[in-house]
């Protein structure tokens, strides 16, 4: 199984991260909390699994921390065609492979291998990597699981409601010029400002004013090379949702590449 259909291994890889990359959107002592809970091992074992198909949402629940989260995935390759069916090429790709890897019994060696693939769709930049996109099926999955909050909160009363997102874009600037669809080469370089993804308007609204308490929002590919290095973006930023206070920026859609050739 790729290593991002299980809950579980969203979580363990989560939390591999180091805290110096992690952004507290709001640093007080309950998100702290909340945070250890699930990124510290030691503690995360007083949370319980409640992923499967016949299992009561969502997908995990902590009786000892009354918390309770759901765990989702964006990406910026999801978008309807035009029959208005949600398509994923680059899923599409990496199931191929999947199956390929498996059916050849190389899994079978290493029983206790995770699955990673990293697959080229070879499509333009601009189809593979596309911001209204991203924009788009990070609305869509969110207000997908807002509908079900109602259901978490009856299943485990009186406990905190976490959305834990597992976002598998690449990293976005805002170029100088508006997006063409030009074609960048490898080495080609564009004048912009970087996409702080925790920071947009529009995304921000998607959450904002809903019934969650805490969002933990794990972007680990967001990856900027500058003309004096690697620029790093946090890679989890956490969101106490109901105190959240923070400027946000607005930025230009036709202008939105991504970072990634």
């Amino acid at each position: 199984m790729y290593y991002l259909d299980s809950e579980k291994s969203i979580i363990e890889d989560f939390q591999s991260v180091e805290e110096e990359t992690i952004c507290l959107l709001n640093e007080n002592e309950e998100v702290i909390q909340m945070l250890e809970s699930i990124h510290n091992q030691d503690k995360w074992k007083l949370w319980t699994e409640s992923a499967g198909k016949s299992d009561p949402p969502p997908d995990f629940y902590s009786d000892a921390y009354k918390y309770m989260m759901e765990v989702m995935r964006v990406d910026d390759h999801s978008h309807k065609n035009k029959k208005g069916k949600i398509v994923n090429p680059a899923n599409s790709h990496i199931r191929e492979i999947e199956r390929e890897i498996l059916q050849s019994g190389l899994m079978e060696s290493f029983p206790n291998a995770k699955l990673m693939i990293n697959a080229s769709t070879d499509l333009p930049t601009d189809e593979d990597h596309n911001y209204e996109y991203y924009y788009k099926n990070f609305v869509r999955v969110l207000e997908h699981h807002k509908e079900r909050i109602g259901l978490y909160r009856r299943n485990h009363p009186n406990y905190k409601m976490i959305f834990f997102v597992m976002d598998e874009s690449s990293a976005y600037i805002q170029a100088k010029r508006v997006n063409n669809k030009h074609e960048r080469k490898v080495g080609e370089i564009e004048l912009g400002q970087p996409h702080f993804y925790f920071a947009d308007k529009r995304f921000i609204k998607a959450f904002e004013d809903s019934d969650i308490d805490y969002l933990i929002w794990y972007a680990p590919f967001k990856l900027i090379n500058s003309l004096i290095g690697k620029l790093d973006l946090p890679k989890v930023c956490v969101f106490d949702v109901k105190k959240f206070n923070f400027q946000c920026k607005e930025y230009i859609a036709k202008c939105m590449i991504s970072a990634e050739v």
